[in-house]
Order: C-alpha cells, then sequence, then structure tokens
C-alpha cells in the first residue's frame, strides 16, 4: 500500500516539476502579470583561423560564451572536448571541421602545449 502512496506522489510531484519547467503560468484574476525582458548577450570570439567554422558548429547547441568560460585547455585536451561534443552529444561536425575547430581553440583558447 505504501508503494502506491510514493508512486501517487512522485507522479503529481512530476506534473507539477514539468508544468513549472515548461514555464506554463497563469493570472490570478485582478492581479497583473509581470514580465522582464533579458539582455541579448552578444559574445564575440577573437578573430582567427577557423574562427567560422568554430562560430558555425559550436553555436548550434550552445552558446558561445561557454567557449570562453572554459579554462586555457591544452590542445589535446580541447581535441578530446571537440571529439565529446560529436561523439557524445552528437554534434554534426565532419572531420575537416573538427580539425579547423581544434585547431581555432587551441590557438586561441589553448596553452599553447
Amino acid at each position: 500500500m505504501k508503494k502506491k502512496y510514493i508512486i501517487l506522489i512522485l507522479s503529481v510531484c512530476a506534473i507539477f516539476s514539468a508544468i513549472i519547467i515548461s514555464g506554463l503560468s497563469y493570472a490570478i484574476p485582478g492581479e497583473t502579470l509581470h514580465t522582464i525582458e533579458l539582455p541579448e548577450i552578444r559574445v564575440e570570439l577573437p578573430a582567427g583561423e577557423g574562427l567560422d567554422t568554430t562560430q558555425k558548429y559550436c553555436n548550434i547547441c550552445h552558446s558561445l560564451d561557454y567557449i570562453t568560460m572554459q579554462p586555457h585547455f591544452s590542445r589535446a585536451q580541447w581535441n578530446a572536448e571537440v571529439t565529446k561534443m560529436i561523439k557524445v552529444m552528437g554534434a554534426p561536425i565532419g572531420e575537416a571541421d573538427e580539425k579547423a575547430i581544434v585547431n581555432y581553440l587551441s590557438a586561441q583558447y589553448g596553452t599553447g602545449q
């Protein structure tokens, strides 16, 4: 019997969580609905060979500020990061473009090793 209550409670929690996460909102009659507008954050990566390729592919899945927030990695670490994006996260990056991205990230955000 306890299992049924636990499942019921977890189901209700899951439903409420889904509603909150989905961004559904409601207005209580007589109350003002307030909204905010977040500023657009534009990150400009430094010029360099491979910049266009890096922007094109990295920006598909995440904002470019993720790149700038990373520690300065060695070339091997940047290669591992890009490989992870392709093999684990499913980034649609071909071999030539992968090399261009690793070269760019190593040159602009690398340790020089």
